[in-house]
């Protein structure tokens, strides 16, 4: 069966064939969509194009000229599952917010088979790249570089005070490079993936390159679990230059694990640590670090430091014995290895 469905203001129909899968075009123009929205169960696919200018073949249609655009187009659907494709180029300075976030939904953002290597480059501008609001669908990111934001890539910005989680996404295949005040303008670096009050997310095979603030102070993290954020998993990644302690849990954030990253260069107090503010009396319990290999810390003028005996700390402002019993639990098959180089994951650059 075929259903058609025609989108005023456009210069192209909308075909779909059986199988269920929607391809959405896209131009500058207002856009308004005569049906009802998609039927449940079908998935809504939407191109996008750095800066919107180039075309695709008549295939794919035309593209959305930003990450906003795609998301009102499935706003504007009602869809409940949904794929986001990036074409390979370049976003210049683009940063957004995503609440689109359906009962039920299931939305991914990943490259375009076949269109080379999509990266959004931010110029050296404050902010994240992406601030994902609460609801109740599952986002995913997968596949693109994020480069030269300040405060850093992905914010995972869940309510505590109204008790509105983001739960069950992913984090998977990216690359986050040039991350801090070291490579912008801003005035903090807190995090490549920083997920506040965000549960069950999955954070795998992820590169995290030259995340840096530039004063000794400041210090941003690769993931960090802030506000209460738990039984979230980071695994299989690979973290090299990293100012600050590479993964970092916080504010009662707890049953997170930590299993079979590679740590080269980076950290302050751990690889993985635990951080208790004044703000929050309540600390974590049944976080979980093994299986990883690690070397030596991030570099700092007359410092000494070497995580060989200890890869995960704990501490309330420097003061270690805060919260009991500890928060983080070293598990079986850590490896130090400061002499092994690191590479990439999936050899991307």
């Amino acid at each position: 069966m075929r259903q058609t469905v025609i989108l005023t203001g456009l210069s192209a129909a909308v075909v779909v064939a059986a199988g269920g899968v929607i391809v959405t075009t896209l131009r500058p123009e207002p856009l308004t969509a005569t049906s009802a929205g998609a039927r449940q169960g079908d998935e809504v696919v939407v191109h996008v194009s750095p800066g919107g200018g180039a075309g695709t073949s008549a295939k794919q249609g035309n593209t959305a000229s930003s990450l906003a655009e795609a998301e009102k187009i499935l706003e504007d659907k009602r869809a409940s599952k949904a794929t986001v494709l990036v074409k390979g180029g370049t976003y210049k300075s683009e940063s957004f917010e995503w609440r689109y976030s359906p009962k039920g939904g299931d939305i991914t953002v990943r490259p375009e088979s076949g269109t080379g290597r999509v990266v959004f480059d931010g110029g050296g501008r404050d902010g994240y790249w992406a601030t994902v609001r609460p609801g109740d669908a599952k986002i995913h990111f997968s596949g693109m570089t994020i480069q030269n934001y300040t405060a850093g890539g992905i914010l995972f910005r869940g309510d505590k005070e109204s008790r509105k989680k983001i739960t069950g996404g992913s984090v998977r295949n990216m690359t986050f490079r040039k991350l801090g005040t070291k490579y912008g303008s801003g005035v903090e670096g807190y995090g490549a993936v920083h997920m506040y009050y965000s549960w069950n997310m999955k954070i795998e095979k992820n590169n995290f390159w030259n995340l840096e603030n530039d004063t000794v102070l400041s210090r941003i993290h690769g993931v960090y679990f802030s506000n209460g954020s738990g039984d979230n998993s980071v695994s299989g990644n690979a973290f090299y230059k990293v100012s600050g302690d590479p993964v970092r849990a916080s504010d009662g954030a707890s049953g997170n694990r930590v299993t079979g990253n590679r740590f080269q260069t980076t950290g302050w107090y751990g690889l993985f640590s635990y951080f208790k503010f004044d703000r929050d009396p309540v600390c974590g319990k049944n976080n979980y670090f093994a299986g990883n290999t690690y070397g030596k810390v991030y570099p700092r003028p007359g410092r000494k430091k070497s995580f060989k005996n200890q890869p995960v700390d704990w501490d309330n402002r420097g003061k270690r014995g805060a919260c009991k019993p500890d928060p983080i639990k070293v598990g079986p098959g850590n490896r130090y290895a400061p002499g092994q180089r690191i590479s990439m994951v999936g050899g991307a650059g």
